[in-house]
This record gives structure tokens, sequence and C-alpha cells, in this order.
């Protein structure tokens, strides 16, 4: 979608191309359920925190059509979450976070690690965590290391059939300074680092709600969106005659 952005600005402007792109549509439907609760302590660190809850989740091998331009791009299909979570953060550039329902156990904090915690992360390594590593967490342990790396305990398993899915907007200094010290260079630190759009978040999960319904086959029980204090959008001055 960047690319078809930059493309369309050129050729609009330079040939006078009078191109629209076509977005996917979807919508995220409004929910009153209390599933979930999200709290976000640090606002600084997350000003943006959205969420959904799925249910009926068939954990397998994603259909051809997806595997194929994962493979197209240099990736290795894993299974239909975890390969939906990839195809819609480089179709949008958000990267996405599915947690195991039963892990996530009601709440979500969104919070600094005290000094000396400790985390198991997806590659199996225990990392001791810095009071300014951003975490997502339940009400009892961290789960997450914010926009960086997932916990391995909380993650998507064979058996999962529940699940909560993230999108969030972090800040890029935060994830750069967590990346950098615990010695980390995934997907979604690159993109968190360089500074992801704030507006695109909601987008991008209903995007991947969407396409979870259509593959696996699941229901969306709830979603819901943190953004108490908006990011205001940048204004750059452009002079024409230069």
């Amino acid at each position: 979608i960047g690319v078809a952005r930059d493309l369309k600005a050129f050729l609009n402007f330079h040939e006078k191309a009078n191109l629209n792109i076509q977005l996917p549509k979807v919508e995220l439907p409004a929910s009153s359920d209390e599933t979930i609760k999200i709290k976000i302590e640090d606002t600084d660190g997350c000003p943006r925190y959205s969420g959904a809850v799925i249910t009926g989740v068939k954990v397998q091998e994603s259909p051809d059509w997806l595997k194929n331009r994962l493979r197209a791009i240099g990736l290795n299909p894993i299974n239909n979450i975890v390969d939906i979570t990839n195809y819609v953060m480089h179709e949008t550039s958000n990267p996405l976070h599915a947690f195991d329902l039963k892990d996530v156990n009601g709440e979500i904090i969104v919070k600094r690690a005290l000094e000396g915690e400790k985390i198991v992360t997806l590659d199996e390594v225990e990392r001791e965590l810095n009071q300014e590593d951003l975490m997502i967490c339940n009400s009892t342990e961290n789960m997450c290391i914010a926009g960086t790396f997932g916990g391995l305990h909380s993650g998507v398993k064979s058996n999962t059939t529940d699940i909560f899915l993230e999108a969030a907007y972090f800040n890029q200094v935060s994830v750069r300074k967590t990346a950098k010290r615990h010695g980390l260079n995934t997907d979604s630190s690159f993109r968190f680092e360089r500074g992801v759009d704030p507006n695109a978040v909601k987008t991008a999960l209903a995007r991947a709600v969407y396409l979870l319904e259509e593959i696996t086959g699941a229901t969306l029980v709830e979603s819901k969106d943190n953004y108490r204090n908006p990011l205001q959008d940048f204004n750059v001055s452009f002079n024409f005659q230069r």
C-alpha cells in the first residue's frame, strides 16, 4: 500500500494520471463486550493500543495463495495465524501480534518492566529486562516485549482456539533503545523504530480480523481501541518554486 501511495503521488503530479488506490474494504464493528480490559500505564511509550478477541480459530496451514505471496517476498509460511499477521504487516507496514487468549487472562497492561525481571522470548532465550523496556503484560506476568519480540509462553500454539490480536503504535525511540539493548532486530522492531502510521493501526487490525474470519472461520467477539490522546499530524511546508 505504501508503494501504491508513492506511485500515485508521482504519476498524478508528473503525468496527470488521476489515479486512485483501491484499498481492501474492511471495517471493525464496534462492540460493547467486556472480555478484555486494556490498561495503558505508559502513554508516552504507547499512545495507541487496539485489540480484538477472536474465537473459534483453527491453527493449520495457510491456503496456497497466502503461502505463495509470503514466499514471493522471502518469508517462510508457518501457520495461518502467523502468516496472516505477517501478510498484513507487509501490506500495511503495521506490525501485529497474536496472543493465546487463555494467557491474557482478561487483562492487557502496557507498562515498563521492573529492573531485573525476566522473560523467555519466542527464540527460547531468557532475557533480563531493564526498567526502560516497555512490556505487554497480563495481571501477573510479562507476555511480550512491546513492538520488539513476543514471549514464548503467551503466543499462539498448535492447540490455540481463541486469540487476542494486538495492533498498536509504540514510541519509536523506546523500541529502538530496547531492540538495541537486547541485540534484537525483528520485522516488528524494524518498522516501529522508523515510525509507523498511528492512523493506520485500526485499519491494519480490521484487515487482519477480516482475513482470520475468511481463512480460519473464526468469529470476532470484541474489539477495542485505546487512544486517549491522539497524535497530531505534522505540518510540512513546501516551496513549489524551489
